[in-house]
């Protein structure tokens, strides 16, 4: 019995994943720039950035989660951290007027799971990735905070 309480247990922890967050319903649009990864993006002003890194890696937290990250990498830093670096990627589109690859994810921390959709471009030698924590559609404010991402010029960044 002891057995079976300990697997349920194990089992519930492994399986355990949340559902996106609700986005914010009352807030203002704020531009956000990173100079360091080289770009801009319009965000709720009641998201707040948590800038890792040394600017590389910026979790826009909200509400006791993080609905959007925004990372420059390199490919083994991105498979170390368990973002989408060996998924095969689920469509195409347009990150800062340059052509993305779009992975839907399901990335993990220790026993709790979210589902990320991300958006990933090559910048030089690194990869540029915005990321959202949805269930494959993006809800309207993070359709505007993708719409709105500019890739800043090479000389201010990335």
């Amino acid at each position: 019995m002891r057995l079976l309480l300990i697997l349920a247990v194990a089992w519930f922890f492994v399986t355990c994943t949340s559902g996106p967050p609700e986005p914010p319903r009352d807030f203002d649009w704020t531009t956000w720039s990173n100079a360091a990864a080289g770009y801009s993006m319009d965000v709720p002003n009641v998201y707040e950035p948590d800038v890792e890194d040394g600017g590389n890696a910026v979790f826009f937290r909200w509400n006791g989660t993080v609905p959007v990250k925004a990372y420059l990498t390199d490919l083994e830093s991105a498979k170390h951290h368990g973002l989408w670096v060996g998924e095969e990627p689920t469509g195409s589109a347009t990150l800062g007027g340059l052509p993305a690859a779009r992975y839907d994810y399901t990335h993990c921390d220790g026993p709790f799971c979210s589902q990320i959709v991300s958006f990933v471009v090559e910048r030089g030698n690194r990869w540029l990735a915005l990321e959202f924590r949805a269930d494959r559609e993006l809800n309207p404010v993070n359709q505007r905070i993708l719409s709105s991402f500019q890739l800043l010029p090479a000389e201010a960044g990335g």
